[in-house]
């Protein structure tokens, strides 16, 4: 199975900072997924590390800078996970599909951060998926599903279990698309779900959530084209 995975930099990077232990888990993951015969990629946000640099930026300079600084901020984060995997990975960070697809070719685990101005890490992500024709693109983020409203503001938002790509979009199409946001699917990479016919799933980022997707044993929201 050829999968794409969005790994939310929150997950990955959380507000007190990178765990050794924590990146031994998520690298441990992704080899057993490779090592079934699985093609695996990796784009990386750029979560609390990005944000913290966007807002002081934002007092200074524009959105579109801001997006500069937040794509540097998901490759750092790449490198990580890239340092970790070893011989797994090819020691660069891909900053195009093309580069992603040669890397993916060398029976490589691909691991990469963001590459335009505006586009999030989930847009690059299903944009992705749809370039190399992926089986999977799964989103692994720190919110467990797409919920009706976001969990982490509305105590009265409710789970959706299953959805259609349409769906997904009409939900996402009021989300901030500003540098360093951090909603559970932006509208962008909703849109490229749904043209690019793409099955989704939504999970929580846990190393144990990301294994449960080959099996379908997840608890978070799958997306049907």
């Amino acid at each position: 199975m050829k999968i794409v995975f969005a790994l939310g930099g929150s997950v990955l990077m959380p507000k007190e900072g990178a765990s050794v232990d924590k990146i031994k888990q998520y690298v441990e993951v992704f080899k057993k997924l490779k090592n079934k015969g699985n093609s695996i990629c990796v784009v990386v946000g750029g979560g609390n590390t990005a944000r913290q640099y966007i807002s002081v930026a934002k007092e200074f300079t524009n959105n579109s800078f801001c997006d500069e600084i937040g794509i540097l901020a998901t490759r750092m984060n790449s490198m990580l996970l890239i340092s970790a995997l070893k011989d797994y990975c090819v020691k660069k960070v891909p900053e195009n599909f093309k580069d992603a697809e040669l890397i993916l070719n060398m029976d490589k685990i691909v691991v990469m951060g963001g590459t335009h101005p505006a586009h999030t890490t989930d847009a690059v992500g299903a944009s992705l998926a749809e370039y190399i024709d992926a089986d999977l693109f799964v989103v692994a983020t720190n919110v467990d599903g797409v919920y009706t409203k976001d969990p982490r503001k509305h105590d009265d938002a409710e789970k959706i279990k299953t959805m259609t790509s349409k769906e997904l979009s009409n939900l996402t199409i009021k989300s901030s698309i500003e540098a360093g946001s951090s909603s559970i699917v932006d509208p962008l990479a909703s849109k490229i779900i749904e043209r690019a016919k793409l099955k989704t799933i939504v999970i929580s980022g846990t190393p144990e959530e990301i294994l449960n997707v080959v099996d379908n044993s997840h608890n978070g929201t799958t997306i049907n084209p």
